[in-house]
């Protein structure tokens, strides 16, 4: 399914962005916080049919990590549209397919090494979950056969294309009901024929979203000060060599590398807000950045563009 394809409709909702300023806030709105791993080509698009008694959203994503809170009362399902991708979800590496089922209150946290488009479905109050879900407040992943996962995103897509085609049919209250039955069935019997992984596997990776959260939680409460790695060892109770496999797991690369990032993009969060009281330089101290020419190399690299760039046009959308 490609979004150049589709065109927005009375049944169909479809937003773009191509400015990652402009994406944040919206992404927040979602309870969303993506970080992207690139900004060459930034593109990203939302679309959105709703169902009596469920909403589809199709997400093409890019690059990144993202934290994710999900309040679903009456479940999620999460699968990819495509067979190309790698993404890991709280530090569990999915690189073949598979879908993702939660219902109550669930924290994701996603790699993305490369853009991926996915499905989100959302069960409304008029749904009940169908025995999908074991347990609330859990995440559960899955790994489907190819032949049920094919004929959800078959008619996932197939829903899309009517909405945007002919949205009368959405429109339509007993038309739309066998819709949402068809895409209802094919989706259960992805979770009947649907293995899921070690239950090892699961316990490893809570851990280490567990550490990635404390780790959050120091350089949020420490943004000025250097960051040492012995010393956010020690206050997270665990090794350096720990904190480092548990980064590498949940968030897709090393301890250093993600403290840098999370410091650029506090820095660069404070410097689109345009403030005449904020400078380069003091920005970046804000940040744990001590040395500016390193700032400077560091924000170039990962922005395309030097800080004070990014402050000016700030200043001048004010």
């Amino acid at each position: 399914m490609q979004f150049q394809k589709l065109v927005p409709s009375p049944a169909l909702s479809i937003v773009q962005f191509s400015d990652i300023d402009a994406f944040r806030p919206v992404e927040f709105v979602a309870d969303a916080r993506s970080v992207p791993l690139s900004l060459a080509n930034f593109h990203t698009a939302r679309a959105m049919v709703q169902l009596p008694g469920c909403q589809i959203t199709v997400l093409s994503s890019f690059p990144r990590i993202v934290d994710v809170s999900y309040r679903a009362t009456h479940g999620v399902v999460i699968f990819q549209i495509e067979n190309d991708y790698d993404v890991a979800v709280n530090g569990m590496s999915v690189d073949r397919p598979a879908f993702i089922g939660m219902r109550g209150n669930v924290d994701l946290q996603f790699v993305e090494p490369r853009g991926s488009l996915h499905a989100i479905i959302t069960l409304g109050a008029g749904l009940r979950d169908r025995e999908w879900f074991d347990t609330p407040d859990l995440l559960r992943p899955f790994t489907p056969t190819l032949e049920a996962l094919a004929t959800v995103r078959s008619i996932t897509t197939n829903i899309l294309q009517t909405a945007s085609a002919r949205p009368a049919l959405l429109l339509e209250p007993r038309s739309a009901l066998a819709l949402q039955e068809d895409l209802l069935l094919a989706i259960d019997e992805m979770f009947r024929r649907g293995r899921t992984p070690d239950v090892a596997g699961r316990i490893a990776s809570r851990g280490y979203c567990r550490l990635v959260r404390m780790i959050d939680e120091y350089v949020a409460f420490h943004a000025a000060s250097p960051i040492y790695s012995a010393d956010l060892a020690e206050q997270c109770g665990v090794s350096v060599r720990t904190l480092g496999t548990a980064v590498a797991s949940v968030r897709g690369m090393s301890l250093h590398r993600y403290l840098r990032l999370k410091q650029l993009w506090s820095a660069r969060a404070q410097l689109v807000k345009g403030s005449d009281a904020i400078t380069v330089t003091s920005c970046a101290r804000a940040n744990g950045f001590h040395h500016m020419g390193e700032f400077a190399r560091l924000y170039r690299a990962t922005f395309h563009e030097t800080a004070s760039t990014t402050l000016a046009r700030a200043r001048r959308a004010d």
